[in-house]
């Protein structure tokens, strides 16, 4: 009998015993790390032992309402102890975690909440009012919770008090979909990606491994855990049984506090952030020496990126990754005070490919879209068959990227395939033209993006924000951009601006569809 034909007796048993969940990563920490500091926030710490017990009584409370595996529970909060106590608790049960943008708007939320149907939902005290609101068109939700004493919502904490702290019983495979990550929502209606226990499990794994972490590392996670920058580093973290500190916001003085006291060592720092923790007056105040390195999107602020490094003494890892496929897809590390690179290193556990949109692969230094495959890549989006038929064709995740693949195998990000700016029939990426404008030593930011054009059918927009106690004239920058850029390339309208009028996506992304909606005036123009 050929082994090609037959499925034998044992295949079921054996694709259990060689699988991985996010379940078996936290019952492991539990244990193994029990009384390390696993979760730290302004006003207190947990161990893991103590985050085991809390996980296991929540577990508990729901199984004993009827929640089963398979079922959906949403939660709609800001970072927090609760928080992660929930993902441990759901993974144990094999139930999906629907997380929810707190920057949506209500009706973006009902949208989520129609999409993924859950039947339980938890929220913080401050969102319970939002939570409220939806109410009335959620009827298949058996159970509103908040993590706080809030009228007409069940008590979180009376649920554990009241619930026995019993391990439940392993019933989760790493094919369940551990959570639900609501993306692209900025310019559309939210998609949700659905990201299997086995998928998030592995992204920790790889983090861990790449930035060499142990138990003495300890992350500032102040981004949400609706994003995947926020929820791998803490599986990241639980793998390695180190310590999540979270932040309900991002706060600079608040993160000097929590890397001083509990000697944090790494973090995201994005658009948005990074300057305020650079700039905040309070940094050299703190003895923030544990800080070993930050992650973030070097190609938006390299020359920022510099000084941070320097000033603080650690390195910094440009990333390229998203929700899809993992964070991280490639990185580049500059150490202290250096310009970073924007050649990339493929991460592991991840096939790369650059091709063209016949899938044919492209020649080296030529740009195509980059698909992925690999075991953290998302299981679909969610009730969307039109969007999975186009992101998986021809078996590979379609990121929507445009990199290109160097002659030494790195990988360099050229811009969004949506981004292009077609202008007279040439080609012009966006992040190209920015990165030219950024190495000005006066720019602190800029984006570039496309305007209608009488002539040209499209031209160029620059949108500028300087350096802190910088000066530039219009006519510095457009000298700036004749040194570095083809004819065709280079801005035709500049538009100065403050950094907080720039509007940003939760990670500090910039929102290019905003900016594109400001008016043009002649005093824009360049002649």
């Amino acid at each position: 009998m050929s082994t090609a034909s037959a499925t034998p007796t044992w295949s079921t048993d054996a694709v259990l015993a060689s699988d991985i969940t996010l379940d078996a990563m936290f019952r492991r920490a539990f244990t193994v790390f029990g009384p390390r500091t696993a979760i730290s926030w302004d006003g207190g710490t947990r161990t893991y032992a103590e985050t085991g017990e809390r996980a296991w009584r929540l577990a508990s409370a729901l199984q004993a309402r009827g929640y089963r595996r398979g079922d959906t529970i949403a939660v709609l909060s800001e970072t927090r102890a609760e928080y992660i106590e929930c993902y441990a608790a759901l993974a144990a049960l094999g139930i999906t975690v629907a997380t929810l943008n707190t920057r949506l708007h209500p009706r973006e939320l009902a949208t989520c909440l129609h999409k993924c149907r859950p039947t339980g939902l938890l929220v913080s005290d401050a969102l319970a009012p939002v939570a409220e609101g939806l109410r009335a068109d959620q009827a298949q939700i058996r159970h509103w919770i908040a993590f706080g004493n809030v009228p007409g919502f069940d008590d979180y904490e009376a649920l554990l008090r009241a619930s026995p702290a019993d391990a439940p019983p392993r019933v989760a495979q790493g094919s369940d979909i551990h959570n639900i990550l609501f993306t692209s929502g900025t310019t559309g209606q939210p998609k949700g990606a659905l990201i299997s226990q086995r998928a998030a499990a592995t992204r920790g794994l790889r983090l861990a491994q790449w930035f060499g972490l142990t138990e003495n590392d300890g992350f500032i996670g102040w981004l949400p855990l609706f994003h995947c920058g926020g929820d791998e580093p803490l599986y990241a973290t639980i793998w390695t049984g180190g310590t999540y500190a979270t932040l309900r916001k991002a706060d600079a003085a608040q993160m000097f506090n929590l890397v001083e006291r509990d000697r944090l060592s790494w973090t995201l720092l994005l658009p948005g952030v990074i300057t305020d923790f650079l700039n905040h007056p309070a940094r050299t105040s703190h003895d923030l020496s544990s800080l070993r390195f930050a992650i973030g999107y070097a190609n938006m602020m390299p020359q920022v990126i510099a000084r941070l490094t320097a000033a603080c003494n650690i390195d910094f890892y440009d990333a390229f990754g998203q929700s899809e496929s993992s964070l991280l897809l490639a990185h580049r590390r500059s150490g202290p005070g250096e310009m970073p690179s924007l050649r990339k290193l493929p991460s592991p556990l991840m096939e790369v490919r650059i091709v063209d949109d016949d899938m044919n692969e492209m020649p080296v230094g030529q740009p195509g879209e980059c698909v992925v495959r690999g075991p953290s890549v998302m299981s679909g989006y969610l009730d969307d068959d039109v969007a999975n038929a186009e992101v998986f064709r021809g078996g590979w995740l379609h990121t929507g990227d445009l990199l290109r693949r160097e002659a030494d195998g790195t990988l360099v990000f050229v811009d969004r395939k949506k981004y292009l700016i077609k202008t007279g029939g040439e080609n012009v990426y966006p992040a190209e033209v920015e990165a030219v404008i950024g190495r000005h030593p006066a720019v602190q930011e800029a984006c570039v993006f496309g305007v209608p054009d009488a002539h040209w059918g499209e031209t160029i927009k620059a949108v500028l924000v300087l350096q802190p106690g910088a000066q530039a004239t219009r006519e510095e920058i457009v000298a700036w951009c004749r040194e570095g850029l083809a004819g065709y390339k280079r801005p035709r309208y500049l538009q100065f601006v403050r950094s907080e009028e720039l509007p940003r996506s939760t990670t500090g992304k910039l929102q290019r569809h905003e900016l594109a909606r400001l008016p043009l005036d002649d005093g824009q123009r360049i002649d």
